[in-house]
């Protein structure tokens, strides 16, 4: 680009964001002769390839071109100025503006390697803050950090005064939203204010992010207990947006313009379809499913979760290439099996056969009731839980070792436990397979006064309104509770899943809950 055409964008630029330093810019830069650096927007950046680089990426030449030009000026005053609030962008790479009550901005901080990256050699020391924004977005378009496929940037106002950090919040919004959108990218800017505390501080601090990230990841976190801020700290602020999105999370004080672009990652249906080739089914077999976005092990991932043949299937698929990362498979009374697709495990054939040796026993002895594959303090571990006819087995083996990392054995039949698991205070339990858990009263009960299993599946499911056909997962067991005989009744049916406790004798429904099934 030569110099003529690049000053008439700057020139536009100036007259959008800060016409009353119109005449300075041009003036530097007439004065230094052009000795400030210019970046040729046509040379590959090292950081990442841009997808996109909108002409308004010439912002961040404002500050290189013209090295003595108005940023940087002094503030004219004969005292010194106090920071009234602080503005953080946090793309990826994250930066805080300090300013005054007049909004001229007082320092640009990078809280991140990045963040060093998009400021450079800029000082923006008394510049307005209309210009250092267009400045800063225009250095991270330039830098790759913004394009068509990341396009979320969170804003976030911290002020002692509510109003006064609405409002700046909304203008700072609306520059972003103008500095993104002026060449035609679809931009999606999140904003939020935020009162300083020690343990927002802190939480920051502990994880090496912006208090602004901080906020929003504890609040995407209370929105939904299944995800953790361990697995939301490494991500973008894109791929928070897209976690949130997928599971319809919101928050009152979190406003949002925009969609979080989805254009790097393979989609849904092609994650529902490798998830439907890898388990062997069609969809036409399929009665229920669900997609949403997820996070495993700092990678991106679809979670998906459908219904076929009365086994309820689990898988996360890698967003970016559709490999499958980790699966799982339920059917009750006949196990549920997991599986990876590294080469580096012993395999849950192998696994089996550990647990089996561990506890002197045949495959022809027992029946397997689970078998996942996790990861555990830090390894990854084959989960196993088998029955004979008077003991439950739970075992956890090292996936690439085979070694024994936990063994528990419960007895059915007395209670009395071995090993380190808890007694038992629960009846005798026989498993069907296919169809559930059922019990029989323990010795001493007068077991003829009892509704029995079937009255009691019956009574729940009536409370419920769901049709026995349409459940799966189905389990009734006999327990004492406080010295009263309860049948508790477990089921799922479609997303839902529901717990009951039945009077043994009279059939009474004692307690019922219902939720979502995670």
């Amino acid at each position: 680009m030569d110099n003529e055409r690049l000053e008439q964008r700057i020139r536009d630029l100036a007259e959008h964001a800060a016409p009353d330093k119109l005449g300075d810019v041009l003036a530097a830069c007439e004065q230094d002769a052009r000795k400030g650096t210019i970046i040729d927007m046509n040379t590959e950046v090292k950081k990442k390839r841009n997808h996109f680089v909108p002409i308004i990426a010439a912002a961040a030449a404002v500050a290189l071109i013209c090295a003595a030009g108005f940023i940087g000026y002094g503030f004219g005053r004969n005292t010194a100025p106090t920071e009234d609030s602080v503005i953080m962008l946090d793309v990826n790479p994250s930066v805080s503006i300090s300013v005054d009550d007049a909004e001229k901005v007082l320092a640009v901080t990078a809280l991140n390697a990045d963040g060093s990256i998009v400021i450079g050699d800029m000082d923006f020391t008394g510049s307005s803050l209309d210009v250092t924004v267009n400045a800063l977005i225009g250095s991270m378009l330039l830098n790759g950090y913004i394009d068509d496929i990341t396009n979320s940037i969170l804003v976030t106002v911290e002020n002692g005064d509510a109003d006064r950090a609405a409002t700046l919040q909304s203008r700072v919004t609306e520059l972003v939203n103008g500095a993104l959108s002026s060449d035609g990218l679809q931009a999606s800017v999140i904003s939020q204010t935020v009162t300083q505390s020690s343990e927002l501080s802190a939480l920051a601090q502990q994880y090496g992010i912006s208090e602004g990230k901080a906020e929003l990841i504890r609040k995407v976190v209370a929105l939904d207990p299944t995800l953790t801020f361990e697995s939301l700290v490494g991500l973008s602020v894109n791929d928070i947006s897209l976690i949130a999105d997928s599971r319809s999370l919101s928050d009152s004080t979190v406003t949002q313009t925009g969609s979080a672009s989805d254009k790097g990652y393979i989609g849904e249906d092609a994650a529902t379809a490798a998830a439907y080739e890898h388990a062997g089914v069609s969809s036409a077999d399929v009665s229920y499913s669900y997609v949403d976005y997820d996070s495993e092990n700092g990678i991106m991932v679809y979670e998906v979760k459908f219904i076929a043949g009365g086994v309820e299937y689990e898988y996360d698929v890698s967003a970016l290439d559709g490999t499958i990362v980790k699966y799982e498979r339920d059917q009750s009374g006949s196990g549920s099996l997991t599986q990876t697709q590294s080469g580096d495990y012993i395999g849950e054939e192998a696994a089996k056969a550990a647990a089996l040796e561990h506890a002197g026993l045949a495959e022809s002895d027992i029946t397997w009731t689970k078998a996942t594959f996790d990861r555990e303090n830090g390894i990854m571990i084959y989960e196993l839980d088998f029955i004979t006819a008077d003991s439950k087995y739970d075992y956890e083996v090292n996936a690439t070792t085979g070694e024994i990392v936990k063994s528990e054995r419960e007895l059915r039949n007395t209670g009395a436990g071995t090993g380190t698991a808890a007694p038992s205070t629960t009846a005798p339990t026989t498993t069907t397979p296919g169809s559930g858990t059922t019990t029989t009263p323990s010795t001493g009960s007068a077991a003829g006064d009892f509704i029995g299993e079937a009255a009691a599946k019956s009574a729940a499911l009536g409370h419920a309104g769901v049709s026995e056909s349409d459940t799966y997962q189905m389990k009734v067991e006999l327990d004492r509770d406080d010295g009263r005989y309860i049948y508790e009744v477990e089921f799922k049916a479609g997303y839902m899943e529901y717990e009951y406790e039945i009077d043994a004798y009279s059939g009474a429904v004692l307690k019922a809950e219902s939720d979502y099934d995670d």
